[in-house]
């Protein structure tokens, strides 16, 4: 018990400590900006005998360091997005992988329904009313259901509009 409550603790912390991507961008460009400074600052001032060396050397200084960060930040950016994509990406496969699971269980289950209304109406004893209601709500359940295979593009948005188009359409 205690393990677990440490174990847990530890993955808490860990999750806490992961950086965000707008810190770890940030972070990285005041490091590079400060360590950039510091030494093409003392590189300049070694190489340069007077003042006019030591101010195009601090302009193409300047070009250098705008090239470089840039670069950096391309780098640092499109790491994070790509990460951030990859976590919407897994999430998408995750809200897939529910609907076919639930579409599945559903089917099975509506086809057990409808083994049981076949016995039923092999009864002699079962009320005949409440079997064509049993099959007519199964056989539309079923056709409902089937909605769902049908559709190409998994998003909660574009499930909930398929089956809202029947619903606007009853009210007609």
């Amino acid at each position: 018990m205690l393990k677990s409550r440490w174990r847990r603790a530890l993955a808490d912390a860990r999750l806490q400590l992961q950086m965000k991507p707008y810190w770890k961008v940030t972070l990285w460009y005041m490091g590079f900006g400060g360590l950039w400074i510091f030494l093409s600052d003392k590189v300049s001032a070694a190489l340069a005998p007077n003042i006019e060396l030591l101010t195009f050397l601090q302009t193409i200084k300047g070009w250098c360091f705008v090239l470089l960060s840039g670069a950096l930040i391309f780098h640092l950016t499109k790491a994070a997005f790509n990460q951030a994509l990859a976590k919407d990406r897994e999430g998408y496969l995750i809200f897939k992988k529910t609907v076919e699971g639930v579409y599945h269980i559903l089917l099975n289950y509506l086809n057990q329904m409808q083994l049981v209304t076949l016995e039923a109406a092999r009864s002699n004893d079962f009320d005949q009313d409440i079997l064509v209601i049993a099959q007519d709500i199964s056989e539309n359940a079923l056709r409902e259901l089937k909605k769902l295979d049908a559709i190409d593009t998994v998003t909660s948005d574009h499930i909930g509009s398929v089956f809202a188009q029947d619903l606007c359409a009853g009210k007609d």
